[in-house]
C-alpha cells in the first residue's frame, strides 16, 4: 500500500520521491524500506515501457478509481519484468494490493491482465527502443534541439541508468587515503567514487565526519572560486549543504541561505557531523534583507527542473514537465539579480543548475550578461578540474552530460558558469 500511496502523491506534485520515502518508509525494517525504494525507482524508470506493455490489454475504467487501478497495474508489471520477484509472487501481491485498496470489482481484471503478461512475456512496440518510451516526448524534444539526435539518444539512455555513489572528502589532502580505505576510485576532479547500494552510515569515516555524499558534477562549482580563506561567500539555495561544507572546509566565512527551514535543518546536521561551521539563514534568496553582509563571492545553485539528475531521481520523469520548467525561469533570473546586489566589485559569481535544459543554463547567463555589462565570464580551465576537459565549452563554461566520464560510471547533468563583477 505504501508504494501505491507514494505513486499517487507523486503525480503533479512538488514533493519528491526521496521526501515521500522518508515519510512513508520511516519505521520500516531496512529490508522492506529497500524493497519499497527499488519497486518505486524501477516503476518510474520504466514507466513508459510499462504503459506500452499494458496498453493492448488494459483500458482504465471511466471512474474515479482509474488512477489508483492504473498505478496498481504498473506496480505489478514492474515486479513481473523489471525486478527479481517470482512471477507468482508478483501476480499475487498485485491482486492483494487491489483488494487492500478496496477495488474488489477489478480483482479479476488485474489477475487476468497480469496472468496474460506472465504467459506471453514482455512485448514492446516494433521498432521502438526503451528510452523512446521512458523519456517523455517534451524532454526528448528539448535535448534533440540542444544536442542533436545522436547525443540526445545517448543522453536518454544514460539518464535511465543507475548512478554510482560519490563522496567529497573534508580534507583535500586525505582524498587518496580515503579512496584506498573505502575501496573507491579517485576521479580526476577530486571526488571518490564507490559502487552504489552500500549502507552509507556503516562506511568508515562517516560517523567521524571525514566525508559526505555529493555527486561528482555537483561538487565542482564550489571548487572554482579564486579565494576562500577569510572571504565572505554566500551559498544561495544551499540545501542539502554539500557546497556549504565544501566552502567552509576551505576556510570561507560561509553564509548558507535557503527558504526551507526543514531542509536547512539538514544542512545544520551535516555541518555538525563534519565539524564545520557556517551562518545559516532561513529566507527567500530572491529577497535578502537590506542589511545582509556584502559578499566577496556568491555561489548560486538555482532551483531548476533537475533533468540532469534523473539517474538518481527517476521521479522527475513523472513530476516534471515543460510548463513547470518554464515557471522556474523567472525565479532563476531574480536570484541572479539578488546575487548582483550583494556582490562586491571584483567578486566572483558562480551560477549553476543540475539541469540539461539550456534555457536554465546557457541562456540565463547570456541574458544576464547582456543586461549587466559590468560582468564578464572568467573561463573555467582543465587545470582547475584535475586535467579533465570533457565538459568545458568554447565559452569556458561547464556543460556536463550524463555521458561524460562514461568509462567511470557517468555524471549527473550540470551547467556551471563563472562570472566576475568588474565594476559597480
Amino acid at each position: 500500500m505504501l508504494a501505491l500511496k507514494t505513486l499517487q502523491e507523486l503525480r503533479g506534485g512538488e514533493v519528491t520521491l526521496d521526501e515521500l520515502l522518508t515519510k512513508h518508509g520511516y519505521g520500516l525494517p531496512s529490508r522492506d524500506r529497500n524493497f519499497l525504494r527499488q519497486l518505486l525507482g524501477s516503476t518510474l524508470r520504466h514507466l513508459g515501457e510499462i504503459d506500452a506493455i499494458l496498453a493492448p490489454r488494459y483500458h482504465p475504467p471511466q471512474d474515479r478509481t482509474a488512477n489508483r487501478l492504473t498505478n496498481i497495474m504498473r506496480l505489478g508489471v514492474t515486479q513481473l519484468f523489471f525486478m527479481d520477484v517470482s512471477e507468482h509472487g508478483a501476480v499475487d501481491s498485485t491482486v492483494n494490493l487491489a483488494r487492500d485498496a478496496g477495488l474488489h470489482k477489478y480483482i479479476k481484471l488485474v489477475n487476468a491482465v497480469l496472468r496474460g503478461l506472465q504467459r506471453d512475456r514482455l512485448e514492446l512496440p516494433d521498432g521502438v527502443e526503451d528510452w523512446q518510451l521512458n523519456i517523455p516526448a517534451w524532454l526528448r524534444g528539448v535535448w534533440k534541439k540542444a544536442y542533436g539526435a545522436d547525443e540526445m539518444r545517448d543522453i536518454a539512455r544514460a539518464s535511465l541508468g543507475h548512478a554510482k555513489l560519490d563522496i567529497s572528502v573534508r580534507d583535500a589532502e586525505e582524498r587518496a587515503e580515503w579512496a584506498e580505505k573505502l575501496g573507491g576510485t579517485l576521479l580526476p576532479t577530486g571526488t571518490i567514487r564507490l559502487e552504489s547500494g552500500q549502507r552509507i552510515r556503516d562506511l568508515p569515516g562517516y560517523k567521524d565526519g571525514k566525508w559526505w555524499v555529493q555527486d561528482a558534477a555537483a561538487a565542482l562549482p564550489a571548487t572554482l572560486f579564486s579565494h576562500y580563506e577569510g572571504k565572505t561567500i554566500y551559498d544561495l539555495c544551499a540545501a542539502p549543504g554539500g557546497k556549504t561544507m565544501q566552502l567552509a572546509a576551505r576556510g570561507a566565512n560561509t553564509i548558507a541561505v535557503d527558504k526551507s527551514e526543514g531542509r536547512l535543518r539538514r544542512v545544520f546536521e551535516n555541518l555538525e557531523r563534519v565539524g564545520l561551521g557556517a551562518a545559516i539563514v532561513t529566507g527567500d534568496a530572491t529577497a535578502l534583507a537590506a542589511d545582509a553582509p556584502v559578499a566577496d563571492a556568491v555561489l548560486l545553485d538555482a532551483p531548476c527542473s533537475a533533468t540532469g539528475t534523473i539517474r538518481r531521481h527517476p521521479d522527475i520523469l513523472l513530476r516534471q514537465n515543460d510548463a513547470l520548467m518554464k515557471a522556474l525561469l523567472p525565479i532563476q533570473q531574480k536570484l541572479l539579480l539578488q546575487a548582483d546586489k550583494i556582490l562586491n566589485v571584483g567578486g566572483e559569481l558562480i551560477y549553476c543548475t543540475c539541469s540539461l535544459q539550456p534555457d536554465e543554463g546557457e541562456f540565463q547567463v547570456k541574458s544576464f550578461l547582456a543586461d549587466h555589462p559590468n560582468y564578464q565570464r572568467k573561463p573555467i580551465t582543465a587545470d582547475e578540474l584535475g586535467g579533465w576537459d570533457e565538459a568545458i565549452t568554447d565559452a569556458g563554461e561547464l556543460r556536463i552530460l550524463p555521458i561524460h566520464m562514461a568509462e567511470m560510471g557517468g555524471m549527473d547533468g550540470f551547467y556551471c558558469a563563472r562570472l566576475v563583477k568588474t565594476r559597480a
